[in-house]
């Protein structure tokens, strides 16, 4: 009974331990991360208000360069390209497309704390990423109702992420953040290579008679580049954007973006003279898409509860049971194993003669 003792309270240490890991070390650690081989896209119906064609504008073809009101679809495909213990590089391709043609494509490589998706700068050597700060693609798992900081790709800038309310979105339960980025230059290279550096000057007039511009910035300019036959131009990008995300697995289940790309003639004491809107759009998920982020969500929330929660309440039950039992056993065992006390015979006086 002492050798079942042993092996009952032995295994029920171990399923202790498994209980204790589970829950602090290894759910958090191993599953509830961004996995290495994770391949997610979303798309996005949305709306250009705005749209400037830069081979147009170029030319000076101001009729032809502006585009509006066009039914659009953004398309994000978000994956892990390689990973080294807690940190993934991942690489987030976005894709806007309108009447059947690409209208922007932007990669952007990032490295990102596996756990907390926040960027990092600690990463193999031989990662070519970009330099990023906050959130990149997503929240953390186990988003909480509080602040966050998030990266503006397209200026190379922060922006706080504020947590505004619950609610719900295609039947699940959701923390609402939203982030204002106010007009800011932008300063990434692959979105500003497939835009004009400069403006004709010829264009200048045709835009302030269309009313874009004021009469007194036209006058600026034509006295910042006298006989100037063109005029740089710089481009800020502002937002209000509304996210809603799954506070378990942290993963966007839907959004509304509000955004707006502007081309500013850049005057030589720094001003930026808005002139017109290079790219202004609204999205938010497509039904496909809004199911699909929903599944994930619940998928995921399902993994992590089960090796977070359910497993290790189990091992903790069961192995207390084989503890405690461990110790009955013991108890028990020493009783049977422990040799009865015979009294004495006493020896009485034997009558006369008689044979003892």
């Amino acid at each position: 009974m002492r050798k079942a003792a042993i092996a009952s309270g032995a295994i029920g240490l171990i399923l202790l331990l498994a209980a204790a890991l589970l829950a602090w070390w290894i759910t958090p650690s191993y599953i509830a991360r961004v996995p290495g081989d994770y391949n997610k896209t979303r798309t996005y119906d949305g709306m250009i208000r705005s749209l400037v064609v830069p081979s147009a504008l170029a030319t000076g073809n101001l009729a032809g360069a502006v585009k509006t009101g066009l039914p659009a679809t953004l398309t994000e495909h978000v994956k892990t390209l390689q990973t080294a213990s807690n940190t993934a590089q991942v690489q987030d391709t976005r894709t806007i497309s309108a009447a059947g043609s690409r209208i922007t494509k932007t990669i952007n490589n990032y490295a990102l704390d596996r756990s907390t998706l926040m960027a990092t700068s600690n990463h193999p050597s031989n990662w070519s990423v970009s330099p990023a700060t906050g959130l990149i693609v997503s929240w953390p798992l186990g988003a909480k109702m509080q602040n966050y900081t998030g990266w503006v790709y397209l200026t190379g800038t922060t922006t706080p992420l504020k947590y505004v309310t619950q609610a719900t979105q295609g039947g699940i339960n959701t923390f609402e953040y939203r982030a204002v980025v106010p007009p800011t230059v932008m300063t990434n290279a692959r979105v500003l290579a497939g835009l004009p550096k400069a403006l004709p000057t010829a264009l200048l007039g045709r835009i302030g008679a269309a009313g874009l511009i004021s009469p007194a910035d036209v006058a600026a300019m034509s006295r910042a580049f006298p006989g100037a036959t063109a005029i740089p131009v710089r481009y800020t990008y502002q937002a209000a954007n509304t996210y809603w995300v799954d506070p378990n697995t942290g993963l966007v289940i839907n959004v509304s973006n509000n955004e707006v790309e502007t081309g500013n003639v850049a005057l030589p004491n720094g001003k930026l003279i808005p002139i017109f809107p290079i790219l202004s759009d609204t999205y938010h998920a497509s039904p496909g898409s809004l199911t699909q982020a929903v599944n994930d969500a619940k998928s995921g929330s399902t993994t992590i509860s089960t090796w977070g929660v359910t497993v290790p309440i189990i091992c903790l039950c069961v192995g207390f049971v084989l503890v405690v039992a461990a110790v009955i056993l013991w108890i028990l065992g020493g009783s049977r194993e422990r040799p009865v006390e015979v009294p004495e015979r006493q020896r009485h006086p034997s009558p006369t003669g008689s044979i003892v």
